[in-house]
Formats: structure tokens, sequence, C-alpha cells
């Protein structure tokens, strides 16, 4: 990868050279805005005005950050999107029916290692400092690299603050689960820097009164489900000057033993031990003149695990011991160059070096390496039409080879859209992309299984929104609708004994939300979100209900006391046991309410969740957690 690395870097060498050079002679300035100061350097990939289609915003610590002990939590309760639990414990996030390794999470713009399986496991990521997460539900932009049929999730996290330097917050629930975190941040004048320590301790999920023992589970405290979690994340940041920038990052996820539970209709005895995450991340920008900006995003992403089955609940009797490790090494460098008030030119490159090796007492007595190189080049054009309209164009091409089949691939992956805003209360967005998402390396490479000719899924997205703010006087509602359509082809599932791709599905649906404050102490919002699809041979979109809505009340009391109450509807779905049959998982609600209060520098929130006791389950075999209580206090110096 190192070459394809240096190859890169000579060629963008010219586009700084070409920048500087044209800044020179005495230009004309035709712009109505000069971009001088740099923002905090972070998120590299893709601005929220880049985004193609509808963008879906969460303000985290307003809406999730009381009572998330981690990312699956904190991505629970969004019109159109799906996060349950499967079965080894992972969550597999969904976004209007795309499966979870269709989906592309980043964090401040470098994509998480998915590892060999190719899904990302919230459960196993810290919620620390995040400030907002930004969800493109339908066509995505060329910006945001490959491998975004599903969707992208980007989460930001808080820039250094300038008036604490120390903040310490311990969040408790049922049955001695309970996440402590010490960080401190601070913003100099040219530098900023963050460093957290966290430790999630969870004995497993109480279970409802009403769930009924089984042979397997016996009620109460899910069994066989206890971990103990470490992490440590740091940041620093320096401005070199009004016009240049480095930051860097790393992080380190240690769960030393992680309890699987089992589905409910079945008895495994499976763990995790020595499970880790770790990245680091080198980020560089410039202003090279009035007319262009350069970016660079270097990152390293990778994990290693020991997944072990046993016989017996003693854990004496081992009959399945796999050892995996993995890695991604990517590299993204891109500029924006602004000709004039019009147009906005954002173009380059993402090359990404997948490798994973896994040794086990089956198939892989000894290590058996692999590697995928994916390469992605883009560009995207914004034109300003006038006051009201623009025009966002964008055009991908992406090439992927492995260490079984050599010879490179070639997809396009264009999209476009066109913003229209009516007035300062009305806008309008039309866009159409079409996305792909390239095998998982299970898919190429497992001996079972692996097919190293499959070809990309790839689906033709289309999105029509609408935004409506009403204000009368102190009374403020916004109303935003969005209706979608999928073409989705090549979809990757096993016949026989191989990967192929054999699935078409065409899925349509609808998502509207309502924000309303009559009040300056009251906010209410709904949401609702519905789905229907078809697909070739009798396939099914599983874990994805027909129906979603939530509600969600937040008043500000007297003596600076807030209360929010939250209540969910899912309606049934389909989920696949282990021998791929359907069933049909019920429907239900659930009710979470809260209640916060700040005094000096300490914030005190008390809660419940599923506060009357509903038994549901997250994937056929695998049940919800039961009434629940939190605390969470926090406090800043």
């Amino acid at each position: 990868m190192s070459r394809y690395l240096h190859l890169l870097l000579i060629l963008l060498l010219p586009l700084s050279y070409f920048a500087e050079d044209i800044s020179n002679p005495a230009l004309v300035d035709s712009l109505t805005k000069k971009r001088y100061l740099l923002p905090t350097v972070r998120v590299i990939a893709g601005k929220p005005e880049d985004a193609i289609g509808a963008l879906h915003f969460i303000d985290y610590p307003e809406l999730k950050g009381n009572s998330a002990l981690n990312l699956y939590e904190g991505l629970q309760d969004i019109a159109g999107l799906t996060n349950t639990t499967g079965t080894k414990d992972e969550s597999n996030l969904r976004i209007r029916g795309f499966r979870s390794n269709e989906v592309k999470v980043m964090i401040d713009g470098r994509p998480l290692n998915s590892g060999y399986f190719g899904n990302i496991d919230l459960h196993q990521f810290s919620p620390a400092e995040i400030k907002e997460i930004q969800i493109i539900k339908g066509p995505s932009a060329a910006i945001y690299g490959t491998n975004t049929m599903g969707g992208v999730v980007n989460i930001i996290t808080n820039d250094p603050d300038k008036d604490s330097w120390l903040k310490l917050n311990l969040l408790a629930k049922r049955n001695n689960s309970n996440r402590l975190e010490i960080s401190s941040d601070h913003k100099l004048k040219n530098l900023g820097y963050r460093v957290s320590l966290a430790r999630e301790h969870n004995e497993g999920i109480v279970l409802p009164e009403n769930f009924t023992p089984t042979p397997f589970e016996n009620g109460g405290v899910r069994n066989h489900s206890k971990k103990t979690q470490y992490d440590f994340q740091t940041r620093l940041d320096w401005k070199l000057n009004p016009f240049r920038q480095v930051g860097t990052s790393f992080g380190l996820t240690y769960v030393p033993e992680k309890l699987i539970p089992s589905p409910i209709y079945t008895l495994d005895y499976r763990q995790y031990i020595d499970w880790m995450h770790y990245w680091t991340t080198l980020e560089y920008e410039e202003i090279l003149n009035e007319f262009f900006k350069l970016s660079s995003h270097l990152y390293y992403d990778g994990g290693q695990d020991i997944y072990q089955e046993f016989s017996d609940a003693s854990h004496q009797h081992l009959t399945l011991d796999s050892h995996m490790r993995y890695y991604t090494l990517g590299f993204n460098p891109s500029m924006e160059w602004i000709p004039d008030a019009r147009n906005t030119i954002n173009f380059g490159l993402r090359a990404e070096s997948m490798h994973s090796t896994r040794k086990d007492n089956g198939n892989y007595l000894d290590w058996t390496p692999h590697w995928l190189n994916i390469y992605n080049a883009f560009c995207q054009w914004k034109y300003q039409l006038n006051n009201k309209t623009n025009i966002i164009a964008s055009w991908g091409a992406s090439s992927h080879h492995c260490d079984l089949k050599s010879s490179l691939s070639f997809f396009t992956e264009p999209s476009a859209s066109i913003n229209l805003k009516w007035n300062e209360q009305s806008k309008s967005t039309v866009s159409i992309g079409n996305n792909i998402s390239f095998p998982t390396m299970r898919q190429l490479f497992s001996a079972e299984n692996g097919n190293p000719d499959l070809k990309p899924q790839n689906a033709i997205k289309y999105e029509i929104s609408h935004q409506q703010d009403i204000k009368t006087g102190s009374i403020f509602l916004i109303n935003q609708l969005s209706l979608f359509y999928n073409d989705i082809r090549n979809l990757i599932d096993r016949q026989g004994d191989i990967y192929q791709n054999i699935y078409k599905v065409h899925s349509v649906g609808a998502e509207y939300s309502l924000l309303f404050k009559p009040f300056v102490w009251w906010e209410s919002e709904a949401a609702y979100s519905c789905i229907w699809w078809e697909g070739s041979e009798d396939y099914q979109l599983t874990e994805t209900p027909h129906h979603q809505v939530i509600f969600t009340q937040n008043l500000t009391l007297p003596w600076k006391l807030k209360f929010k109450y939250m209540c969910s509807y899912t309606d049934n779905r389909l989920s696949q046991d282990k021998l791929n049959n359907y069933h049909t998982i019920s429907s239900y609600w659930l009710h979470n309410i809260n209640l916060s209060y700040k005094f000096q520098k300490f914030n005190l929130t008390l809660g419940l969740e599923n506060i009357f006791d509903t038994y549901y389950e997250t994937e056929y075999g695998y049940p919800g957690p039961g009434i629940n209580f939190f605390t969470r206090i926090s406090t800043e110096f």
C-alpha cells in the first residue's frame, strides 16, 4: 500500500504548486465572501452544505447524551433507522432497510473499520464528547467515498472548550451497569487538546417481568452477558498560522472479556476475550490562497479479538477458538476550489487498504492473511444559480482488487441534487444518485463460502424532501417530509454454499417530522416513517418495520428543571434465525422519561426507560431490557 500512498502524494503536489502559482498575479476579487480563517481541523469528509439530498441532524447531548452508555444506545429511536442486537450480541444498524454492512459509519470523517465480517459493533464505541450526528439516508455525495449504498452516519465530536479544563461524568443504570468518564480539554490561542479515560461496566440487562422463562433463559438478569470495557482517547490540534493547521488523534478501546448471551431458543456458551479497537489519524488543512483550500487525511484503524465457543457453562470444553486481526490504512487528500461567488468545486482521492488475518481450530489452522484495496476518485460541483437555487452534482470513480483477484475493476457513482429555497421558511430538495457497496472480506475470502468474483452491490436512490417553517409570534413550527425510492441490484447472499449476487429489491417509503414549539417552555416533536418493498426470489428486508412512530415532549419547569417524555412505536417485522428461517417479531411501544437539573457547575439527570416494563425482542430470540432506571451526574472545572 505504501507505493500507492507515495503515488498519491506525488499526484497531489502539482495541485498545490498550481494553486501557489496562480496566486502570484494580481487577481480580480470576484468573491462575495473570502475564506481566510480555518475552523477546527477535524471534519475532512464532507460538510453539511456538501450533502446531496436531505441531511438529518441529531443534537447528541440534548437528545441522547443523558442516558446512552455506548453508541448503540445513542442511535436508537430515530425514524428510518433500526438498531438491533444480533447473534454475537453485536449491533445491526439499518437505514431504510439497508443492511449494516452497507452503511458507512464515520467519526470526524474517518471511516470506522468494519472488520472481517463487514459490521461495526456500536456497543463497543464510546459516546464520549459527541457533538452531533449527521445522517444521510438518501443519495450520498462522492466526497464521502464509496461503500455508501445504505447511507452515511458521520459522528462529529466536540471542539476543545475555552472555559473549562476538567470534566467528570458518571452514568449508572439498573443492575450495576455504569460508565465513568474523566476528560480534560482546553482551547488555547493556537493549540487545542483533549484527553479522556472511561470505564464501562455491564452485568447484563434485566428482562421484563412478563418474559416467559425458557429452558435456555431463566428470566431476571439476562444470562451470560457480563462485560467491562476501557476507553482512551486523545486529540491535539495545532494552528501553525491563520492559514495552516494540523490535527492528530489516537484512541484505544479494550474489552478483556465479554460474555455473549444466547438466543432464548437455543443454548450456546460463547465469549470474546482481548477484544481491541485502536486508531490514529493525521489531518492537515491549508488555505493556499483565496480560491484554493487543501485538506489531507491519513488514518489507521485496526482491531483484534479472540472468539471462543464452549460446550459447557463452566467453559472447560472448548469447541471453537478463533483469532482475528484486521486493519485499514487510508489516505484522503482533497482540494476545494472557489473560482467565483457562484461555483464551488471539490475534488480529490480516497484510497484504503484493508487487511485481515485469522486463525482457528477449524479451516484456518495457520494464520491466513488476505487484503483488499479500494480506490476512489471524486469531484463535486456546487453551482449557486441565484439566491434561491443551487445545484450540486458529484461523480465518483471506484476500483478494487484483492490478493485472490489482481485485475482492477471500475465503477462510477454519479449523484445530483437541486436545492430550492422558496423563502426564509421554505426549502425543497430533489436528489438522485447511484451508490455502491463492495463485498465484505468474509464474502470474498471465507474458506466455506467466499467468492472473490463478487461484484459490488449498487442502488439507484431517489429522494424528494421539503421543509416548511411557520412562525407566528412566539409559536414556532417546523414540518419536514421526505419521499424516497430505491432500486437495489446485485444484493449479496449465500446461494447453496457460496456467496452470490442474486437479489434485486425495490423499496419505497416516506418520512415525516414535526417540531412544534407553542411556548418558550414547551417543545413537542413527532416523527413517522414507513417503507414497503418487493424483492426477487421472495427476498425480504429483515429487522425493518413497515411503520415507526416517535413522540417527544420537552418541558422547561420552574426551578431550572427540565422534563422529557418520549414514546416510540415499532411495527412488526421479519427476522431470521441461524437456519435463515423467517419469523415475525411483534410490534411494541416503549416509553421513557427523564428529569434534569443544573446547579452551578453540576448537571443531574434521573430517568426511567421502558417504564411499563414491555417485553419486546430486538431480533428473533434476543430480548430487550425491561424497566430500567438511570442516574447521570456531570461537572466541569
